[in-house]
């Protein structure tokens, strides 16, 4: 691959639902549209590698989440799922994309799905990382941040020190790629003190919100019609082998595929691999 290290995103900001949300751009207007959306207090600037890989070719739009990097926090705690799908349709609607291909990892994945549950007509891939319509029934027992390898609230001296702290977390991933995540996933507290940028309120299960459904995933993938890919883990506690079998089997067109030396993080920590999957998946498919 060519060095595209020098590629930078242009940064953009629209106000939706009453949030102000942030989202990056990275390639030609034009080109085929990619979507991006992170995981639980993850941010956009996790998928500057793949973006790069990609800029030359797509016009790509990483999503900050209401709650997490750039974008505004809800003051009324509100990150449920139907809230995040009516925040991505409703950047899909101002941008003016059409016939886009939606990428997501973990709560980005779910966000995903429900999407493209209900706009068939606009989504023309989907690429799931490590996320299916449901969640093992052990996985409520555990530390949900070490179960999803994202950092819980804490306070650090500089980027460097919660550098370390979330390679500790993330053994597998390439350094530079936990460098770049630090940088970009850290704000200044009044106390002079480096915090995460997500809002401390994430992390926990979200309560329901009068009048709006509660989506069954599982009922809603069985409509999911175009191609679609999922990556799993080979380490992964969020897909277990089950639940990998029946996205296979309940989805009209799903390919799944296993990533070796990789927990849920896997685009992060086998960035080649990631992008190689993804670009055979376009390649088979006929995405041009």
């Amino acid at each position: 691959m060519t060095d595209q290290s020098h590629l930078k995103p242009e940064s953009r900001v629209l106000e939706l639902n009453g949030m102000r949300l942030h989202h990056l751009e990275w390639g030609q207007p034009g080109n085929p549209p990619l979507i991006l959306l992170h995981g639980i207090r993850l941010h956009a600037h996790c998928f500057n590698d793949f973006s790069r890989r990609f800029a030359d070719k797509h016009h790509i739009i990483a999503l900050d989440a209401r709650g997490h990097g750039d974008s505004q926090w809800s003051e009324e705690g509100d990150y449920h799922l139907h809230t995040y799908y009516e925040d991505l349709k409703g950047i899909i609607e101002a941008r003016g994309l059409k016939q886009v291909v939606l990428i997501g990892h973990s709560l980005g994945a779910r966000t995903a799905m429900l999407y493209t549950h209900l706009h068939p007509e606009i989504v023309k891939r989907l690429v799931l990382i490590d996320m299916g319509a449901g969640l093992p029934k052990m996985i409520t027992k555990k530390d949900f941040s070490r179960v999803t390898e994202t950092p819980p609230p804490r306070d650090f001296g500089s980027p460097g020190e919660a550098a370390d702290y979330l390679g500790n977390i993330l053994k597998l991933a390439p350094k530079h790629m936990i460098e770049e995540s630090a940088v970009h996933g850290l704000r200044k507290n009044e106390q002079g003190r480096f915090v995460w940028k997500y809002d401390p309120q994430l992390g926990g299960v979200p309560q329901p919100r009068a009048g709006v459904r509660e989506w069954d995933l599982w009922e809603a993938i069985k409509t999911i019609t175009c191609p679609t890919l999922l990556l799993h883990g080979e380490y992964s506690q969020v897909v277990s082998a089950e639940i990998a079998q029946r996205m296979g089997d309940e989805m009209a067109d799903c390919r799944v595929r296993r990533v070796d030396q990789a927990g849920h993080a896997l685009f992060t920590e086998q960035p080649e691999v990631f992008a190689d999957q993804v670009r055979q998946f376009f390649n088979e498919t006929g995405l041009t």
